[in-house]
């Protein structure tokens, strides 16, 4: 933390909102001198390289630290689990904080779970316990990958619970007894024994209130405590840092034909594009937006185009997206030099598909995908590789 200690912190009464760097140890007043409401920050921390990013930004226009693409660092690694109903994101941190704990055998001071003040849980996990973690380029990648690793874990039916949207490096995650801005509740530290134990309803009454952090200074993100290495987490993170550094080592050509008329959008994907015709509730409208933007970028549209779609897909919907929240999808899609696709085993695009079996949906991909002769079969939309 010595280099590595910058965050972006975002308040509801802050103007602006965010774009506002400071030192992790200057949060602590920021967020009493908002009386607590509504406040953020980053959990990638940066270097003073972000400062000078932002003030070349701030030559052609506001500041910002939108599309740093510069290392990072983080002294947690964290798991949003979302639903609307509650219930199912408890059920999920459940078994989650379970496999962790009594599978995995992590050091207890290196897990914090906290309910978010609404409709899901945080599970915050020391980034010691995956060994020694250096600032890297890579890393935003490299925690998304790890992150699907451990949603396989959960059954089917709770996978689209982990929120697979907060990759980006300048993601923000609601700091610790602060509170949520719609229901008036506090995002709170529950112990892994009251997860276990207690309802959704106690946890709620809990949550009126702030609880004392005990292993952790008023952030959440800088421990007091030692935490032991944990030999399972270590060998996930080598594991998918060796699938990262593969993966980008050689830039992948694949994609479809682009559409004739940007008017018409048509996706190969039938789950995707039942997305693309249908609303969204609350609880998924993030993790169906990076599928409809990753897929815009596969079909050869570029950032400004698929920002574009996507508010039209917001409107026409109804899906009730803030634009920010849109523009934050879309960089999180177009960050790197190498698109993504999600495949037909991702547990949303399953719940869309209307299709009846693999052989229709091979047909379907067939009539859009567009062979290229680049000397390598990396063309096909079948080898398109993930961490």
């Amino acid at each position: 933390m010595r280099k590595f200690h910058f965050v972006d912190f975002a308040a509801h009464f802050q103007k602006g909102f965010r774009n506002h760097v400071v030192s992790i140890t200057d949060v602590p007043e920021l967020v009493k001198s908002f009386d607590r409401y509504g406040c953020y920050a980053s959990y990638f921390f940066f270097s003073d390289e972000l400062l000078t990013y932002m003030s070349a930004q701030g030559k052609i226009g506001p500041p910002t630290i939108s599309g740093y693409e510069g290392k990072v660092w983080a002294p947690c690694f964290p798991i949003d689990l979302d639903h609307p109903d509650v219930e199912p994101a408890l059920a999920a941190a459940r078994l989650l904080a379970s496999f962790l704990l009594d599978r995995w055998r992590i050091d207890p001071q290196g897990l914090q779970i906290y309910f978010s003040g609404s409709k899901g849980f945080h599970l915050m996990l020391d980034t010691r316990l995956f060994g020694r973690i250096v600032p890297a380029k890579s890393l935003p990648v490299i925690f998304d990958s790890m992150r699907r690793h451990l949603a396989q874990e959960l059954p089917e039916q709770l996978r689209e619970v982990v929120d697979l949207a907060i990759k980006d490096r300048v993601r923000l995650l609601r700091l610790p007894n602060t509170v949520h801005e719609k229901s008036k509740l506090y995002k709170i530290i529950i112990g892994a024994d009251e997860l276990q134990k207690a309802g959704a309803d106690e946890i709620r009454g809990w949550s009126r209130q702030m609880r004392p952090l005990e292993l952790t200074d008023e952030t959440g993100f800088v421990s007091h405590v030692a935490v032991q290495t944990n030999p399972a987490a270590a060998g996930l993170l080598q594991r998918v840092s060796r699938q990262v550094r593969k993966i980008t080592r050689k830039p992948f050509v694949y994609r479809f034909r682009p559409p004739e008329d940007l008017r018409q959008i048509e996706f190969p994907c039938a789950g995707v594009q039942a997305i693309w015709e249908s609303h969204i509730d609350p609880g998924q409208r993030n993790n169906c937006a990076i599928r409809l933007a990753s897929e815009l970028r596969l079909l050869g549209l570029d950032a400004n185009q698929a920002g574009d779609k996507l508010l039209e897909w917001n409107e026409r919907n109804d899906i009730e997206l803030p634009a920010d929240e849109i523009h934050s999808v879309v960089r999180s899609a177009y960050q790197h030099r190498f698109p993504y696709r999600f495949s037909c085993r991702d547990a949303i695009l399953r719940r869309f598909c209307p299709l009846a079996d693999s052989e229709t949906c091979r047909q379907r991909v067939a009539r859009y995908s567009e062979p290229r002769s680049t000397g390598s079969n990396r063309s096909s939309g079948s080898s398109r590789s993930r961490a």
